[in-house]
């Protein structure tokens, strides 16, 4: 799965992502509108001049359908930033036309059950349970970097990385640092100390953290799903 958090413009114009967490209006979910056509990803500016825009060399093969769900991120004059995730996880992003897309309503807050549960990617794992305090919520995360590489393991050069805190949830947001005696605000601590954010966006848990969570690659930035209630 790619990495999908950090700013969606990667360079000026181009799409990698739904953007970065906790900034803004934050990414949302949207649908393809029924009966449209094949809607197509659209080049960035890195793709060629007057990139995204509607000349034929700007469309990719790769294409929507009515009905997928994306999530939306940043927008320009036409065009939204749009990432899919397909069936196994992988994920694809790129511009596409914005009236060809119905952006979903404001969803309520989720109540601390719509946390729950543990949530997966390729090589992280993040466990959601109720906190000790009334309203908050108890996170723990196992990430590594090299695991599904055979070579790695049998050089025995796995790197791993460990999160913990508990905090309440503020909407659809909720963000920590995990400080030397306990969970401290997202923005208090040590400049290396671990910071995670997360972002609930049913069906979808989005992770960012700040690169200090563990060994030489490791992160739990990524797009998560829920496997266990």
């Amino acid at each position: 799965m790619a990495r999908l958090a950090g700013p969606a413009l990667a360079a000026e114009g181009d799409c990698t992502g739904y953007g970065e967490l906790g900034a803004g209006a934050g990414p949302r979910l949207g649908t393809i509108k029924e009966g449209e056509a094949r809607v197509p990803f659209v080049k960035g500016t890195s793709g060629g001049k007057g990139c995204p825009g509607p000349d034929p060399a700007c469309r990719e093969k790769a294409f929507l359908v009515p009905g997928d769900t994306v999530i939306l991120g940043a927008a320009r004059p036409g065009f939204v930033c749009a990432t899919y995730v397909g069936k196994t996880g992988a994920t694809r992003s790129g511009w596409v036309a914005d009236k060809a897309v119905a952006a979903a309503p404001a969803s309520p807050a989720p109540s601390l059950k719509d946390w729950t549960g543990t949530w997966t990617a390729p090589e992280q794992t993040v466990v959601i349970r109720p906190g000790k305090a009334a309203g908050t919520l108890a996170v723990r995360g196992d990430a590594t970097f090299g695991s599904q590489d055979p070579d790695r393991i049998r050089r025995g050069t796995v790197n791993v990385g460990q999160v913990e805190g508990e905090t309440a949830p503020k909407g659809t947001d909720l963000a920590f640092t995990m400080g030397d005696k306990g969970t401290l605000p997202f923005s208090a601590g040590d400049p290396g100390d671990c910071r995670l954010r997360l972002t609930l966006l049913p069906p979808y848990l989005l992770s960012e953290d700040n690169h200090a969570c563990g060994g030489m690659n490791v992160t739990f930035t990524n797009l998560y799903r829920r496997t266990k209630p």
